[in-house]
């Protein structure tokens, strides 16, 4: 699924419980969004939040891993804290990314969903990515 706010575009799997796109990890995505774009006026470029959590209003109260930055944000669903972000985010990047690099390894903790949100740009129209 992919959907647009004023300030991000998502784009989101479906969980792999449900068959559906998830709507708590969805709210997440977006109120991370939010909480980056009023931070941008007090902090750098570089500025970056990580953390845990757990999706009480998913059905299957998953435990999500999130990454958020300026440039973009991730969520990770159904991984435990311990799971590799580097191995998440080459999982991402085979899905997300049109130039992906080969996905080497085979063992990591698959997520059963992920959202990924970037900043819309003035120059970004939603039609480029319609190749889905």
């Amino acid at each position: 699924m992919i959907w647009k706010t004023n300030t991000h575009l998502f784009t989101a799997t479906v969980c792999q419980h449900t068959g559906k796109t998830c709507p708590a990890v969805q709210r997440m995505a977006e109120k991370l969004s939010q909480a980056m774009e009023a931070s941008k006026p007090v902090t750098s470029d570089d500025f970056e939040i990580a953390g845990n959590s757990v999706l009480n209003h998913c059905p299957m109260e998953c435990p999500a891993k999130f990454e958020a930055s300026h440039d973009r944000i991730r969520i990770f669903c159904g991984v435990t804290p311990e799971a590799e972000t580097e191995d998440l985010n080459r999982f991402a990047d085979a899905l997300f990314d049109p130039h992906p690099h080969p996905l080497t390894s085979t063992r990591f903790e698959r997520p059963c969903a992920i959202v990924e949100a970037e900043p819309v740009t003035v120059h970004q129209p939603l039609e480029q990515y319609a190749t889905f």
